[in-house]
């Protein structure tokens, strides 16, 4: 399954050091990923949006907000660059 994850972190805990925490956590528990936008990415895995929703929430402070959901494959971009096109379209939805 392939899904996407955006969040949000709130001050005070949205410096870039929060950022790199969340990020490498991410990193860590889902290899497969396509970094999208400062804070959406999209990550393979065989868990539904609640498991990563869950897994995600261990590296995110109690005022951050977190959404995640499963694309069904249907997608369209503009100016996403060739990298982040080709590994959507490497993806089985």
């Amino acid at each position: 399954m392939v899904h996407v994850v955006t969040y949000d972190l709130e001050s005070p805990n949205d410096k870039p050091e929060d950022y790199e925490r969340v990020i490498s956590g991410l990193k860590s528990i889902f290899p497969t990923w396509c970094h999208m936008e400062k804070s959406v990415w999209i990550v393979e895995t065989s868990k539904d949006a609640g498991e990563v929703r869950d897994l995600l929430k261990q590296f995110l402070k109690s005022s951050d907000i977190l959404f995640v959901a499963k694309l069904s494959g249907n997608w369209g971009s503009f100016n996403i660059g060739t990298n982040r096109s080709e590994w959507l379209k490497k993806r089985e939805f």
